[in-house]
């Protein structure tokens, strides 16, 4: 024991001394861009700064080669560039433009509470995780940046069925996280059957993900919410990004209209699946297409995507910032094959997001915010199975969701003084939501389903924020009126943090929400699982408004390079339905109403330095569900309720190599099966194999000159090819007209991804 004292405190000293010896460092710029002077003095230094992309964005630091010490270099950095750097305490330090104390963006720079969370480019204030894609550095498995893959890294966000749209956040399900992209709503943010993100990594952009105290602006769903904003600086000139993968490639633009006034920003990701499959869409086919027909693409046999997106950005003052921005997500499969009875069989299906939204900015004073949105999307799902026995005799199934999303919000947010502020505002939104299955042959259709269903809500909130030194208060509310049910929801929501020490936070949390549209589970044909749900409003009677409550309480611990974040939740949801969050439902043909709790655990341990960086995290989940007249009204495990989630990753920089590697395990799902007389025999009583899995990521960049650089970067998901059982299904077979009354099944087993390679060259000029 002597000996291992003896062995750290040498460690030690050694590195302090050489600390000493560095203490004024050899600096040199001529014209430099100040973000690669920041990421300089940080890494000699160890230190950290705090700031707002766009105020640095266009500044260039020049300084004679000497050494300086940080003081010297902070000064120098000021001058040149009229910005002010404020220490906040040992390591850290905040820049912001030269103006009063208590300045709106001064008062935000305080909420930073952790910078580096797992990566570089990942953030936790008191309320949110903020991720710039952009910065973020090399994630284990993680191709390109995917936005959605990214927080799969968080603790509590699972992804039971390996998909990165199908985001589970502490119980919830992923139809219960609100998307969003400028204030466009997506219902369908995922590509390849979600199994990437649909949402172009590589536009410049800032993600705000909440998972608990969620700001009362923010409503329409009970799990977490997504918040994704486009950048909106503008240019002095033109910028590209490009970049292909062994999916598809892309193209980003960045083009100044007028000096400081007027940008647009181009974005297109086009798949060329449809012309050349490689071993990594084959790997994600096999994944998501088992247990189908769909076996060989090629050029006839077709699955394809793309996402565009464009935004007008516009500056008439420094007070004024008005935004236009257009999305366009489009997955589309094609596929015919033919049967051992010289039929054919085709299957087309198309899911298409599209959305449009106007941002506008005012500073009304430099205390007092005004913003406005306005945004409309629309989400189409066409879905046509058909089997041609002659060329008059056919039968056929056909699928439709549709939902047409508009509404406005004004949002203000008034400053009182450094302690005090206050976001409120008035938001209305129309949901206008139909859905069909209808059955058809040559002589005769019938509808199996037939639904149109418009609702309007009327939202008002306060939410008021109070900071000092050691406390951090936040507390507000948010009102919903739902006109078609004639239904109100009233949605307090609290946090309340405490520094209790230099090093050690406490924090806890309370929060109400609700939910009118959500998905539930059809009961009608269909070959492809991940796609075989429905977006619904919520009436009174069949489906309820779906409300939750979620408790939080936690500790956070803060040490020079190590960092300790615990919380613990409990979280209850009532309004459920027993197609909507449960279990393999499909041999009840009732809907039965019912309710649900979730508890758990999340846990991180973080070690980092200027060059390598490790954690784990751990996640303990008890998901459970109540329906009447199920299982005699007893609590049962929901579908997706991974009780132990492990992840152990580490991440090291060289220069210009870095290299990532993450090991995960969890538990496996649980699963019922029926009986002999085709009832259900135990709800969710058994359990799947546990599952896990190493993936490895590396990037190096062999090129970097002022705005230009260029790198290369592989991926490999599951780099030990384990394959597990990740779902057990009972599904629905309609082989003649007796199984439309007479529910006839079969049990479908569905296996986890095999190894993936993927690789990708990105270029920015």
């Amino acid at each position: 024991m002597k000996k291992i004292i003896l062995l750290f405190l040498s460690l030690f000293l050694f590195q302090k001394s050489r600390s000493q010896i560095l203490e004024n460092p050899l600096f040199a710029y001529s014209s430099e861009k100040m973000e690669k002077v920041l990421q300089d003095v940080e890494l000699k230094f160890k230190i950290k700064y705090s700031y707002i992309d766009s105020i640095i964005s266009n500044k260039r630091i020049t300084i004679p080669k000497k050494r300086y010490s940080l003081e010297e270099m902070n000064e120098n950095i000021e001058i040149q560039t009229d910005l002010k750097i404020t220490k906040i305490d040992s390591r850290f330090y905040s820049i912001s433009k030269e103006k009063k104390k208590d300045s709106i963006k001064t008062y935000w720079l305080k909420d930073v509470l952790v910078e580096g969370f797992l990566a570089k480019g990942i953030n936790k204030t008191n309320e949110k995780f903020i991720i710039y894609p952009q910065k973020v550095e090399t994630l284990p498995g993680v191709t390109d940046a995917d936005i959605l893959l990214s927080l799969q890294q968080l603790p509590g966000v699972k992804s039971p069925n390996e998909t990165a749209s199908g985001l589970h956040v502490r119980g919830g399900t992923s139809d219960q996280n609100l998307v969003l992209w400028d204030g466009i709503r997506l219902y369908h943010p995922g590509h390849l059957f979600g199994m990437i993100s649909g949402i172009n990594p590589n536009v410049n952009q800032t993600v705000s993900y909440y998972n608990k105290s969620t700001n009362p602006k923010f409503g329409e769903r009970i799990s977490s919410v997504i918040d994704i904003k486009s950048s909106d600086v503008i240019t002095e000139k033109m910028k590209a990004k490009a970049g292909i993968n062994a999916l598809n490639a892309d193209l980003y633009l960045q083009i100044p209209l007028v000096k400081n006034k007027l940008g647009l920003q181009l974005s297109g990701r086009k798949s060329f699946t449809e012309w050349l499959q490689l071993p990594t869409f084959n790997q994600l086919a096999d994944k998501v297409f088992q247990n189908t027909n769909f076996t060989d693409f090629d050029s006839e046999n077709q699955f394809r995507f793309q996402d565009y997106s464009g935004k007008i950005n516009y500056k008439p003052s420094p007070k004024t910032n008005i935004s236009f921005t257009g999305l366009v997500i489009d997955n589309n499969l094609d596929f015919t094959t033919e049967s051992s009875n010289s039929s054919i069989n085709t299957q087309e299906m198309n899911i298409f997001n599209q959305g449009y939204s106007l941002n506008w900015t005012q500073n009304l004073t430099s205390k007092w915010t005004q913003k406005v949105l306005l945004f409309y999307s629309i989400y189409d799902f066409d879905y046509d199975k058909k089997q041609q026995f002659s060329s008059t005799d056919f039968e056929a199934f056909k699928k439709l969701n549709r939902i047409v999303d508009s509404g406005a919000e004004l949002n203000w947010n008034t400053v009182f003084n450094p302690k005090w502020s206050l976001d409120y505002g008035y938001q209305i939104f129309g949901n206008d939501v139909s859905h069909l299955f209808s059955s058809y042959n040559q002589n005769v259709a019938f509808d199996l389903s037939l639904k149109h269903v418009y609702n309007i809500t009327h939202v008002g909130y306060l939410y008021l924020k109070y900071d000092n030194q050691r406390w951090n208060l936040r507390g507000g509310a948010r009102y919903n009126r739902f006109n078609k049910i004639d239904a109100s929801s009233f949605e307090p929501r609290f946090f309340v943090q405490r520094q209790l020490t230099d090093s050690f936070i406490w924090q806890a949390s309370y929060e109400r929400k609700s939910q009118i549209v959500s998905q539930v589970r059809e009961n009608v044909a269909n070959d492809l699982s991940l796609e075989n749900y429905v977006w619904i409003v919520s009436e009174n009677e069949n489906y309820p408004v779906q409300k939750g409550n979620q408790y939080t309480t936690g500790i956070i611990f803060k040490q020079k390079s190590w960092l300790v974040d615990i919380d613990l939740y409990y979280k209850n949801i009532t309004g459920i339905t027993s197609f909507t969050l449960g279990f393999i439902n499909q041999s009840v043909p009732t809907i039965n109403s019912g309710k649900g709790y979730t508890k758990g655990i999340d846990f991180l341990i973080q070690k980092s330095t200027p060059t390598w960086r490790a954690w784990i995290t751990y996640t303990y989940q008890d998901s459970q569900n109540r329906f009447d007249g199920i299982n005699q009204d007893q609590y049962f495990q929901i579908n997706s309720n991974i009780k132990h989630a492990f992840n152990v990753a580490f991440n090291k920089k060289w220069n210009e190599f870095s290299l990532a590697l993450g090991w995960f395990l969890h538990s496996g799902k649980p699963y019922s099966l029926l009986d002999q007389d085709g009832q259900m025999a135990t709800f969710n009583a058994n359990r799947l194999p546990a599952y896990h899995r190493l993936d490895i990521s590396a990037i190096y960049e062999f090129y970097k000159s002022n705005d230009k650089s260029i790198k290369l970067g592989v991926s490999i998901y599951n780099a030990y090819n384990r394959k597990t059982i990740i779902n057990k299904e009972l599904e629905r077979s309609y082989a003649n007209v007796i199984d439309y009354t007479v529910p006839n099944y079969t049990v479908q087993d569905y296996y986890s991804l095999g190894i993936t390679p993927n690789i990708f060259l990105r270029m920015n000029f």
